[in-house]
């Protein structure tokens, strides 16, 4: 089955990040397809320039024409640079999107109306009072974009193995059925299970409910329950995705002060390049992952973050 990446690229060196972290997962996945956009604004930009100009998407000269010249200029070095790492030319597409100012809004209605499987993007690094300032397109993803998984990353990736919280809860499980539907057939990679509670806290019960709409109340019954629902039924979503239980790993549970300490920390030890990681809506009660998704984000450092929700 064909799945639909759109990549946000703007000519820096966080793009580029983007793009070998990219290819380092999908080289040799013909059914991954990407979508790279760059947006130009028509006016003042609010996002911060780059720091080497030659990085920035904004020409000194106020022409339009200009502009779109100098975006599809760095779309088309980024498009050298995927086929260099390996990609077939016909695995990509791009386009240039007149955004205004609203650069996140513009990237987030492109990829709900190209059916896109997922919005890439890299992250600026900024720090708490630029972001509060000047905003950031990740940082206004993450609050707004919640029908598709956003996937932002954050400095060199360099490692293949993904981790996973799982608690139980439905955006758990959606994270989870994202991953096996991306990674849908692939036996080159290991996917760890992870499950990491506050001291104190109560074993969550699973809500099956809503889940009953989504697998149906057989599936649910039967891997949703028991005593280990909380690793069985993430574990039958990869499966049924086609990916050997060999590669599926489940990792001793633990306690700690910090949910998101924790996950980054076993995402470190196993050498995980990548977090999958589900979220709740900002109108949802909080559980064992409420919150957790946004502590994690903040701190992580030279990883990938998938955030489902």
């Amino acid at each position: 089955m064909k799945k639909k990446i759109l990549i946000a690229v703007d000519g820096s060196i966080y793009s580029s990040q983007s793009l070998e972290y990219i290819a380092l997962l999908f080289t040799d996945a013909p059914d991954i397809h990407f979508h790279l956009t760059t947006c130009i604004g028509t006016g003042e930009s609010i996002i911060p320039v780059a720091t080497d100009d030659r990085n920035s998407l904004l020409p000194d000269t106020p022409g339009a024409g200009r502009k779109r010249l100098t975006a599809q200029s760095y779309l088309q070095k980024a498009i050298d640079k995927l086929v260099r790492l390996g990609i077939t030319p016909e695995r990509i597409t791009s386009s240039v999107e007149i955004s205004g100012q609203d650069i996140a809004g513009t990237i987030q209605h492109q990829a709900e109306h190209l059916l896109m499987d997922s919005v890439l993007v890299g992250r600026r690094g900024l720090n708490a009072l630029s972001e509060m300032l000047l905003g950031s397109v990740s940082a206004t993803l993450l609050k707004n974009c919640h029908e598709i998984p956003l996937w932002i990353i954050d400095g060199e990736v360099t490692n293949r193995n993904l981790l996973a919280p799982v608690d139980g809860s439905l955006p758990s499980l959606l994270a989870i059925d994202h991953l096996g539907h991306i990674m849908e057939g692939r036996k080159d990679i290991s996917i760890f299970l992870f499950h990491c509670h506050r001291f104190l806290e109560k074993k969550s019960e699973a809500d099956l409910e809503p889940c009953y709409q989504i697998w149906g109340k057989e599936w649910c019954n039967t891997h949703l329950t028991g005593d280990s629902h909380i690793f069985d039924g993430p574990t039958q979503l990869l499966i049924e995705a086609g990916i050997p239980e060999a590669n599926i790993i489940i990792l001793p549970e633990v306690s700690d002060l910090e949910t998101a300490h924790g996950i980054l920390r076993q995402a470190h030890k196993q050498q995980c390049g990548t977090i999958v990681i589900g979220r709740r809506g900002d109108g949802t009660t909080k559980g064992i992952l409420g919150g957790v998704s946004d502590r994690t984000i903040k701190h992580s450092q030279d990883i990938a973050l998938w955030v489902i929700g």
